[in-house]
């Protein structure tokens, strides 16, 4: 009696061991499918959809499924937010058991009007024995509000020219209910944009880098729908500035000496490193040239462009009393020993000098984004201004601001001096359009700033109060 009863409770434990075993096995396997939507905003590009987003039915939407098990069959309902059925597709049967499908989501048949809400459901079953030999489902919802309108984008004001390697003002209008980007291009970079006065309109100070052989200005503005908008900036291209060329003879005493010098001040390298002085020259005036102004533009540019900002009235930056400019702008300066070109650089600011250890003065208030010594530019201090305005005080002798100090006009910021890649003391000025270096000339001068960036603003912030009334 006692062998029956111990082989029955054997059995028992068998079968119970096998079920567990069977129900676990991929036999009664209880993942459920993953279930993915991506939407196309162009052939060639494809952007995951969150729940909740925005639809022009003009652009197809993927949904991509896969299971272990593989994908059985699929059914999709949509209804608007007031209840109307605008698809039920009947039960669609997956032959062949495949791990992974992907189906164009179907469009209603009917044209819906922008800002219909439609609550879509998507069923995907596998074919796992799990819930009964039912197999596993997973709902996807998407709730979707349509949008076919391409945003508008309205000029208000902007200054009449921009000069190669100078800069301009341009103030928008931009009507949409869901804008994702706006981008202000002059063809080659691009330049974020700053809330002004109001909502919905937006300022930008936009450069033509004197590297950049042409400009080609446009507004792009994209909507979370992905429709998109592209107009012209009206400016006048003046290609009439012209810039110096020179050949600048380097001597042996220069890069026996100095050159030793940087390489140690800069820290990275051992000058017994190079090869000959020739390496040298190029790693100081090349390589810790392009990392100086990865630096400076670095910068320049981390600033805060969410908050409503109003204009800034700008005056002449005029640094240094009774100065003389000792070397110019957008100066292109191939170097040469005996008749080997052996470097080249860009000169991106204004030499400008006095006396020796003459005080720099700022003329224009903000705050201190670097303070620093560098490499080629030597002792460094930028302020930056608003609107993507900063400037650049290089070859300082001496610091007198801190990182992060708010500056008044009138402060000091330091003196003259010589350090970094300079030849004599003096000042290098540099005027930062979102971290691109401009025309000096064009903000010393307080006819210019009136004419392209005071009165633009003022006309401007008019017409916006005019609107508003």
């Amino acid at each position: 009696m006692k062998l029956k009863t111990f082989i029955r409770l054997l059995i028992l434990i068998a079968v119970i061991v096998g079920i567990y075993m069977i129900y676990n096995s991929s036999f009664f396997e209880g993942r459920p499918p993953t279930v993915e939507a991506y939407l196309f905003p162009n052939k060639n590009e494809h952007v995951k959809m969150p729940a909740q987003a925005y639809w022009n039915p003009d652009k197809n939407i993927e949904i991509h499924a896969g299971d272990e098990s593989g994908i059985k069959n699929y059914k999709i309902t949509a209804v608007t937010s007031d209840n109307v059925v605008v698809l039920d597709k009947d039960l669609e049967i997956v032959l062949g058991k495949p791990k992974e499908i992907t189906f164009s989501l179907p469009k209603p048949e009917i044209k819906l009007p922008d800002g219909t809400k439609i609550h879509y459901k998507i069923a995907v079953t596998d074919w796992s024995n799990a819930n009964f030999f039912s197999g596993n489902t997973t709902i996807k919802e998407l709730d979707l509000t349509v949008d076919t309108q391409a945003p508008l984008v309205n000029i208000i004001a902007n200054s009449y020219k921009i000069s190669y390697g100078g800069s301009a003002l341009l103030i928008f209008r931009v009507i949409d209910n869901s804008i994702q980007s706006i981008k202000v291009s002059n063809g080659e970079n691009d330049f974020k944009v700053f809330p002004f006065v109001e909502e919905g309109v937006y300022a930008v100070i936009l450069a033509w880098p004197v590297q950049n052989n042409f400009f080609n200005g446009t507004i792009t503005v994209l909507d979370k729908a992905f429709n998109q908008k592209r107009v012209s900036i009206p400016l006048i291209k003046d290609m009439s500035v012209r810039y110096k060329y020179s050949n600048i003879k380097v001597k042996d005493n220069f890069l026996n000496g100095k050159l030793n010098e940087l390489i140690d001040t800069v820290g990275e390298r051992n000058p017994n490193d190079f090869k000959n002085n020739i390496e040298k020259f190029k790693y100081i005036n090349e390589t810790i040239r392009t990392s100086d102004e990865a630096t400076i533009f670095k910068a320049a540019t981390e600033v805060d462009y969410n908050k409503i900002y109003q204009p800034v009235d700008f005056v002449a930056f005029l640094p240094l009393k009774g100065s003389v400019v000792v070397g110019n702008f957008g100066d292109h300066r191939s170097y040469f020993l005996g008749k080997q070109k052996i470097s080249k650089s860009l000169h991106l600011g204004l030499d400008i000098a006095s006396t020796r250890n003459a005080p720099i003065i700022a003329t224009n208030p903000g705050k201190v984004v670097l303070t620093d010594l560098l490499g080629v530019y030597g002792n460094t201090t930028i302020i930056y201004h608003g609107f993507g305005i900063a400037s650049l005080y290089s070859h300082m002798s001496k610091f007198d601001l801190k990182l992060g100090e708010e500056v008044s006009a009138g402060t000091i910021i330091g003196l003259t001096g010589q350090t970094g890649w300079a030849f004599g003391d003096h000042l290098h000025l540099g005027i930062l359009v979102q971290g691109y270096a401009v025309r000096d000339v064009e903000w010393m001068d307080p006819k210019w700033i009136k004419a392209n960036i005071t009165d633009v603003f003022m006309k401007a912030k008019n017409i916006i109060k005019a609107q508003s009334d």
